[in-house]
């Protein structure tokens, strides 16, 4: 067995994996970005960097085989370290120069304490082109001849500036050679390229979407919640709905579909299996939508929120009737194969009682598929109804992750994804133990 569960624990980690990767894909990659939803645009290009720090978004998409141009400021003076376009330069646009968020892996020097850098470049090197250095957008004029020549203003903290001409720079290797040595510079600011190691290579978009998830660290885009705090405080009431409608609506499918089953080809199982199909025919909204009316008419101060314990009672009886169809058909095709045994006529010839019959020997020997379709219903039970919690003011896990996709807070999105899938995984092993301690007969192997 325990080579067994390992393979399957391997499994589970590969297909966790693949749901990870596929979530990266359609949300981080396919959506585009989200930050204009996020930051205020008239705040301009530092605040969207910013947000692009903080939620790791400025790293490559899936390895990390990239490095940065480094100016680093060795004065400590009190002036802001800037470094800014002239005379119709568009250099330090073209390389997203912006300040280095805190934390990145470059080479440091003792007395450095601000530095700017540009975008990751993929296999930066000396010899790497330079975008275009120099150009006019739609509607500018071309600067005069006569007018200074495009430069890079270069603003240290101390308050010392000097500017770089860009026009005669053609690669990495003569911008750093051309701002290192410049004699206005006189050591105030080193610029190089950051050093790169074999540790960098998980620092990307990819490998930093599935740590924050596995370590439920990633914080919402909305509120800056961490996914744990965000559980926490919302999973309980996922849970007060639906762990009493898992196990209520269990015990009465049980119940009526070996009831029905026993009395197969009467009007008993005739009826049984007319409401079920019934049940299942009416859309799930529909009880919904009558729930919340009659709440409405009786008890209007209860029908939405959380204001009352009460308000949890229709909740959990809409999710008990709506699915007590499906469950009772699924259960009663198990149990006829099973009542039709020899054994259960000898029982009734030896005059055994009606419960013991169904509920101590025939349920014993159909609990196999049982097994599989209450444990597969696990992930639910945290994760909630989407739209239930929505129509019933309930702030669930169901109510945020449709929250989520509407607002495009990615990582409570793949967070709550990152949940359902090991826990749907984590559901599936054990049923499988299950099966070993149910039935003797099979061996796993």
């Amino acid at each position: 067995m325990q080579q067994y569960v390992t393979r399957r624990l391997i499994q589970a980690v590969f297909t966790v994996f693949g749901v990870m990767l596929i979530t990266f894909i359609l949300f981080r990659i396919i959506a585009g970005d989200v930050s204009a939803a996020y930051v205020n645009q008239k705040l301009g290009a530092a605040a969207r960097q910013a947000f692009y720090q903080k939620h790791k978004l400025d790293r490559p998409a899936l390895i990390n085989y990239h490095r940065r141009i480094v100016l680093e400021d060795r004065t400590q003076g009190r002036h802001l370290f800037a470094v800014t376009d002239r005379h119709g330069s568009r250099l330090a646009a073209n390389l997203d120069l912006h300040l280095s968020p805190s934390g990145l892996n470059e080479k440091q020097a003792p007395s450095a304490t601000v530095k700017i850098v540009t975008a990751l470049i993929w296999r930066l090197s000396a010899q790497t082109p330079l975008p275009q250095a120099t150009g006019t957008n739609a509607g500018d004029t071309a600067p005069e001849s006569a007018a200074p020549p495009p430069s890079l203003l270069i603003s240290t903290g101390s308050g010392h500036e000097f500017s770089v001409p860009v026009t005669p720079l053609s690669d990495v290797a003569a911008l750093l050679s051309a701002i290192n040595a410049h004699p206005a510079n006189q050591g105030q600011v080193a610029a190089y390229i950051s050093e790169w190691s074999p540790a960098n290579l998980f620092d990307s978009q990819f490998f930093w979407h599935i740590y924050e998830a596995a370590t439920f660290t990633g914080r919402s885009y909305a509120t800056d919640q961490t996914l744990l705090d965000v559980i926490l405080e919302r999973g309980k009431f996922s849970l007060a709905i639906n762990l009493p409608a898992l196990a209520l609506g269990w015990l009465l499918a049980m119940v009526i579909s070996s009831l029905v089953a026993y009395y197969r080809d009467t009007w008993v199982d005739r009826i049984g299996v007319l409401l079920s199909v019934l049940g299942m025919c009416i859309p799930y909204l529909a009880y919904m939508l009558l729930g919340q009316w009659v709440l409405f008419k009786i008890a209007p101060e209860v029908a939405v929120g959380l204001s009352h314990p009460v308000s949890i009672y229709m909740p959990v009886l809409i999710s008990v009737v709506a699915g007590l169809g499906g469950s009772v058909r699924f259960y009663r095709t198990i149990i006829l194969d099973e009542i039709s045994r020899d054994y259960v006529r000898t029982a009734r010839a030896k005059g055994v009682p009606l419960p013991a019959i169904l509920f101590v020997h025939v349920l014993k020997n159909c609990m196999l598929p049982i097994l599989t379709n209450l444990i597969s219903t696990i992930p639910f039970i945290f994760m909630g109804s989407l739209l239930l919690e929505r129509f019933f003011g309930i702030p669930g896990l169901g109510d945020l992750m449709l929250t989520s996709i509407t607002s495009r807070d990615v990582p409570i999105i793949t967070g709550l994804v990152y949940l359902t899938s090991v826990l749907y995984v984590g559901s599936l092993i054990v049923t499988d133990i299950l099966y070993a301690v149910f039935d003797p007969r099979i061996r796993l192997q």
